[in-house]
């Protein structure tokens, strides 16, 4: 309901009309509104005023949209991207799938018939190994030679990946003096550089077939400093520019615009590398933590409906609006950033795709 307001209120197709009947309908039209809109107890001349302004503000936002879609097509008015991909002939590589985030996607790929590479350092769950389309690759993404050799294995066994996830991450909670040196590479190599490492094994067949889709999952905190999460939220801002980059090499390189690029930006989600910060972010958020099964929803629906872009979850304006943050005004940015100041207590643990790392 919360998502749908926004929604109503910049609609030009529900304030024109309305502003319309006030301003300037006919006395039989207009006394019935005014007399229905006599419950929320504002005066006409005030909500026609405030109409006069949220008209034009919906039109603004209606071309922007279609700007924006238009952008994401590449230019091109309409596309065609759904009708090469046979979800029963699709193979999907997602790392870091062995539980949270990656399982839920992988478990909602595998019901559409797409077999799903999970490549780990820890093995499936019982669910995900009752799947007959999921199938697991030991990895350590944080060895280029471990990827390739994975990555071998996954072409031998299921055939070339069309479908990318790049999933896998840890965490690690600590202020910047306390990160020692075998912490800060651990979660730049698997969070940040593996990608570069599975989109080298993955990307040149996709080019060659001029299809694919890659998904890289961020975080919120992409676009805000947090104390006690500093590597985190760095590697989650330059995961943005990766993702820019790959769409501008794809457009401009290797001139295969037809290749899908999506990245996911959810708020606080409850998996094994939060767990034990819950408590803190309960504390310090007002929104509540989200399930995986939400993200994995929303992560397998892009690919599913074989769309590209951003996702923020939850969907609302406020966490759309986030990419503009660093264009506010400095001293309403520090605002929001101190409102952070308490979300990370917990100091020294750290969580490698779920598995608890000493």
């Amino acid at each position: 309901m919360a998502s749908l307001i926004p929604k109503v209120v910049l609609s030009p197709f529900v304030t024109g009309p309305l502003l319309a009947v006030l301003a300037f309908g006919p006395p039989e039209v207009r006394g019935p509104l005014v007399e229905k809109l006599g419950s929320i107890k504002v005066p006409v001349d005030i909500l026609v005023t405030v109409l006069k302004f949220l008209v034009p503000l919906g039109v603004v936002s209606l071309i922007n949209n279609v700007l924006n879609g238009w952008a994401l097509r590449n230019w091109k008015w309409s596309s065609d991207s759904t009708k090469d991909w046979v979800w029963g002939q699709e193979v999907a590589v997602i790392t870091g799938g062995s539980n949270g985030i990656g399982a839920a996607t992988a478990e909602r790929l595998a019901l559409r018939g797409v077999k799903v590479a999970v490549l780990d350092v820890m093995d499936l769950s019982a669910e995900l190994k009752a799947s007959p389309n999921i199938k697991y690759f030991n990895c350590d993404l944080r060895n280029r030679e471990a990827v390739a050799k994975a990555a071998t294995e996954v072409r031998s066994t299921l055939g070339s990946p069309s479908i990318l996830v790049n999933n896998a991450g840890i965490g690690n909670a600590g202020d910047i003096l306390n990160l020692t040196p075998g912490a800060l590479h651990a979660i730049f190599d698997i969070n940040l550089i593996a990608q570069w490492y599975t989109i080298q094994e993955f990307l040149p067949d996709m080019i060659k077939k001029k299809k694919g889709h890659i998904m890289s999952v961020s975080s919120m905190s992409a676009f805000t400093g947090i104390a006690g999460i500093s590597d985190y939220c760095s590697i989650k801002a330059a995961l943005t520019a990766f993702y820019e980059s790959l769409n501008q090499e794809l457009k401009h390189r290797y001139h295969c615009p037809e290749i899908l690029t999506s990245i996911v930006y959810p708020l606080w989600t409850s998996t094994r590398l939060t767990e034990q910060l819950e408590e803190d972010i309960k504390k310090a958020s007002k929104t509540p933590i989200m399930k995986v099964g939400t993200v994995g929803d929303a992560m397998s629906k892009q690919i599913l409906e074989c769309k590209r872009g951003r996702i923020f979850l939850p969907n609302l304006f406020w966490t759309r609006a986030a990419p503009g943050l660093r264009g506010l005004p400095l001293w309403l940015q520090e605002l929001i950033r101190d409102d952070t100041a308490k979300m990370v207590v917990q100091q020294g643990t750290s969580y490698e795709m779920g598995m608890e790392k000493q």
